[in-house]
């Protein structure tokens, strides 16, 4: 009986930390400067083809280029749904 019980905690765990490690998916792209540089979020807007979902790739901020050198943009791109 106790196995029966520590399968059962094993299994819920697995289960739980499966949900827990979603991706979020985003229906507008945030505003600048609400992702970090190199975060990769997923977007459902309507500008990708049925069955692709957006990734956008957060850059640096163009503000900032003075002090941390060359700045770079957000990369968008359309990848399969997952």
């Amino acid at each position: 009986m106790i196995r029966f019980g520590a399968l059962s905690l094993a299994l819920l765990s697995f289960a739980l930390a499966d949900a827990a490690a979603a991706q979020q998916i985003y229906r507008h792209e945030p505003a600048k400067g609400l992702i970090r540089a190199g975060q990769k979020i997923l977007v459902d807007d309507g500008r990708c083809p049925r069955g692709q979902i957006l990734e956008v790739t957060g850059g640096t901020n163009p503000g900032l280029r003075a002090r941390q050198g060359q700045s770079t943009e957000r990369e968008r791109r359309c990848i399969p749904r997952g």
